[in-house]
């Protein structure tokens, strides 16, 4: 086992990646907090989002800036070659508001690297998207997809999955079902899952997260989908975000 978020920063070093996208349910901003603080002990990053996300714990970002990108921009190039900076274009619903995925391709020309939030899921494990999800900027060099474990063996109903009914009518779960690892293999496989609306060129990096509360026949089920699974995604890692452990990694 090792700190899941030195991992994730040592593979965006190491494939050069200066925008990279985040999307699918639970886990989410704990990643982007995490990775972008691990990024941030070497070089200057921006943390920001193409949706809605909380304002930042002091512990999780110092720095925040609100307003247009353009001035963004500025700001973000005025910074110290180390550093760490949140930005959104506004606040509304006591949440900050992104940028536009093409504004957020803008500001990775900067030179910093910059993470985004490309998704909601309102803390969910899995979750039905529509039509207008997930604006992911197409100039990414990689897309982190999160889906929550703690979902498995659990009724398939609103407390585990954002938008239950619609989610439940494309798997084709009946209502009262539990989840199994099929479930998800549909889930994170399917061209309105995850990877929907990510760039064929990006890497595609899935992250199993809660594995620390996983009983062994959940996990044993989860991994024996991990060979299907690579079929769509390069990597696949088994995850906790909360503890900052990484328990296994497979490749393509």
């Amino acid at each position: 086992m090792r700190e899941i978020f030195s991992f994730l920063a040592e593979y965006i070093d190491k494939n050069r990646i200066t925008l990279a996208a985040i999307t699918g349910g639970g886990g989410k901003t704990s990643l982007l907090y995490g990775l972008g603080r691990e990024l941030a002990a070497s070089r200057r990053v921006l943390l920001t989002t193409t949706t809605k996300i909380f304002r930042p714990a002091p512990g999780e970002c110092r720095d925040l800036f609100v307003g247009p990108a353009k001035h963004c921009l500025s700001f973000l190039e005025a910074m110290p070659p180390v550093s760490l900076l949140t930005a959104a274009s506004g606040e509304g619903g006591g949440k900050l508001l992104g940028y536009t995925p093409e504004e957020t391709e803008r500001l990775a020309g900067s030179g910093a690297a910059v993470i985004a939030e490309c998704d909601g899921s309102r803390g969910h494990p899995l979750k039905f998207y529509e039509t207008w999800e997930p604006p992911v900027p197409q100039g990414c060099g990689c897309l982190f997809a999160v889906a929550g474990v703690g979902a498995l063996g659990e009724r398939a109903d609103e407390e585990r999955i954002f938008r239950a009914d619609k989610f439940r009518a494309l798997h084709n779960i009946t209502e009262g079902a539990k989840i199994t690892a099929a479930n998800y293999l549909s889930y994170l496989s399917h061209p309105e899952g995850p990877l929907k609306n990510a760039p064929r060129g990006a890497k595609k990096i899935l992250l199993l997260n809660q594995w620390e509360i996983c009983g062994e026949d959940s996990r044993t089920a989860l991994m024996e989908i991990i060979p299907a699974l690579l079929k769509s995604y390069d990597a696949a890692a088994c995850v906790s975000m909360r503890r900052n452990i990484l328990y296994d990694y497979r490749e393509r």
